[in-house]
């Protein structure tokens, strides 16, 4: 036998061993755990445990792709991957939390970073409803089997949470189901009552002894009551304080089949929509009555503490109980008992009538500053003084011609076209199909030109519904009939080496420029404001901060002063006027 020189035959044989252990290392235990991470409990712990710790959107992403590959590879769910998908689900709660957060955070100063967050979200959401779709699917085909059947509970529970969880995530985007995703959601439902699962409370074992409870009604309730948020006048901070509240209250609440009183809600398990608010006139086999008043009487004691708590609390967490208790004003009309027939302060007029809609402050600076010529201004007079605030020019409306009609006045207008579905004294009800309203976000700046009104209306979104892919509604309301879009500057110390001057500026005390509107007195026409007011890009407002506004006449030096609001890209101020100079000609 020959061997290799220095080596005996043993140590031969032992060093080929170990490169044969490599190549056939998924037939031992571990490997064999990480390539299917899912089979048990414990091999779902050891995968988790090898996942990056600090890329939470990429443990996600993990996540997702094993949840995916398992439904591709249509693996039947046995009871150990079952268990190991509830300990997956458990494991990740706390990044689910994290995540709506920092979605929260980012929704408005970085939109786009928001809607990766979002997209992560509604994905893990998505992943885990269909995986405990086909673990369900499993457990009603066995449910002779004592084990299986003891399962069905929490696999109901965990099924309608992650519907609730799909449902807040829309409300964030002021989105709304489909009918598909109703009839999903009541077909869930029905099931487990007809399991009689439906109120036994259930936790997931792996989240510990301290984890609440719920019920697959409870969970039911929540997702019914969740799509109440969706007002279109919060912000998603607003949308996640509130659901936080609305999911304590909801706990107290349950769905009968005979109505307790002529108030509340109902939902038809058969139909295609959520909760609708009794008329009394509602019957059928498939009806269930839901009375909201030990919510609502919640939400008073909240709201009744909150107002004790604006006597004594000052600082930070007085601006916080301020806007706790705006959100409970706003959202106690879609979930009290009672309905309150009319919330308008100002009455409005239902029309069809078309119109123009910019998006954006330096949008309509670009616009309307290439449409100032059309302003009624008077040569002798100055800009900033264009609309005195006696006598101002109004808005004026264009003669109705009889065969006038909404299909007439699109054809006039070259650009993507809004529709004006309601107006009144201090807003508009604007709408848009074709999927070009999609971008509008809640607090966004709008300028508004009607077709049968001459001149643009400045408005900001209050409300925002998203009926569909395609359509969606806003209500605006009106901060301004007139507007001037100027041009300012920072303001430097002259500089007399460096200075020049032309037509009448010295240029060195003229620093960056940036686009704004000048808002002649009085705006805001439901609380009118008698100061002059300026809004300016976020990043450039600073209180007591000097700029140069040049007129054709003059050259001003105002000082920007008190906000009267402030948006992340957008801050409206009031304005003093510190110099004015003549401009030489």
């Amino acid at each position: 036998m020959t061997t290799v020189s220095g080596l005996r035959p043993g140590h031969t044989h032992r060093r080929q061993v170990a490169p044969m252990k490599a190549m056939f290392g998924f037939l031992t235990p571990q490997a064999k755990e990480l390539s299917d991470p899912l089979q048990n409990p414990k091999a779902a712990a050891a995968w988790l445990r090898q996942l990056p710790s600090l890329d939470v959107i990429g443990r996600q992403q993990q996540v997702i792709s094993v949840l995916d590959t398992m439904r591709k590879t249509q693996r039947v769910p046995d009871l150990n991957r079952v268990s190991a998908i509830q300990f997956v689900d458990a494991a990740l709660g706390a990044d689910r939390r994290q995540l709506i957060k920092q979605y929260i955070e980012n929704s408005e100063s970085a939109p786009k970073l928001a809607d990766r967050i979002w997209q992560a979200l509604w994905e893990m959401s998505k992943a885990f409803t269909m995986a405990y779709q086909s673990a369900l699917e499993s457990a009603v085909n066995q449910v002779d089997n004592a084990r299986w059947k003891a399962a069905l509970p929490l696999l109901f529970v965990r099924l309608v949470h992650f519907q609730g969880t799909d449902a807040k995530l829309r409300v964030f985007k002021y989105e709304r189901w489909i009918p598909a995703k109703w009839i999903e959601l009541h077909s869930t439902y029905l099931r487990a009552c007809e399991m009689q699962c439906d109120r036994q409370p259930m936790a997931l074992p792996a989240a510990g002894s301290a984890a609440q409870p719920w019920s697959v009604e409870q969970e039911y309730l929540y997702v019914l009551l969740v799509h109440q948020l969706n007002t279109g006048n919060l912000s998603p901070t607003e949308i996640d304080w509130a659901s936080s509240q609305l999911r304590a209250w909801s706990r107290r609440l349950s769905l009968e089949q005979i109505p307790k009183s002529m108030e509340g809600f109902f939902v038809d398990l058969a139909g295609r929509e959520g909760i609708v608010r009794r008329t009394g006139n509602d019957r059928g086999s498939m009806l269930r009555y839901l009375d909201t008043t030990p919510l609502a009487e919640g939400m008073d004691r909240a709201i009744n503490a909150l107002r004790d708590a604006e006597m004594t609390d000052q600082g930070p967490i007085a601006a916080i109980n301020q806007q706790r208790l705006a959100v409970l004003r706003k959202i106690q009309p879609a979930l009290a008992p009672a309905f309150h027939t009319e919330l308008r302060r100002d009455p409005r007029t239902s029309m069809a009538v078309s119109a123009r809609v910019r998006i954006g402050l330096s949008r309509i600076c670009v616009d309307i500053g290439a449409k100032v010529e059309e302003a009624p201004v008077e040569s002798s007079t100055e800009q900033i003084e264009v609309y005195p605030v006696a006598g101002a020019p109004r808005a004026k409306r264009k003669a109705l011609v009889e065969d006038d009609s909404l299909a007439a006045s699109l054809s006039s207008w070259s650009d993507p076209m809004w529709e004006i579905k309601d107006r009144s004294v201090a807003g508009l009800r604007i709408a848009a199909t074709g999927g070009i309203g999609q971008s509008l976000t809640l607090g966004a700046l709008v300028a508004v030109r009607q077709s049968d009104i001459e001149g643009w209306l400045l408005g900001v979104v209050r409300r925002l519904n998203k009926v569909s892919n395609e359509e969606v509604e806003a209500g605006v309301n009106i901060i301004a009939e007139r507007m001037v879009a100027v041009t300012l500057s920072a303001k430097r110390r002259p500089n007399e080496d460096m200075g020049y001057v032309v037509n009448g500026l010295d240029m060195s005390t003229m620093g960056e420029r940036f686009e704004g509107l000048y808002l002649p007195p009085p705006s805001r026409p439901d609380k009118p404001l008698a100061m002059k007011t300026v809004i300016v890009p976020t990043s450039e407002y600073a209180e007591g901060r000097n700029v140069i506004l040049t007129t054709a006449h003059s050259v001003y030096t105002v000082s920007l002063r008190h906000l009267v609001e402030q948006r992340p890209d957008w801050s409206w101020a009031t304005i003093q006027i510190v110099e004015k100079k003549s401009r030489e000609r």
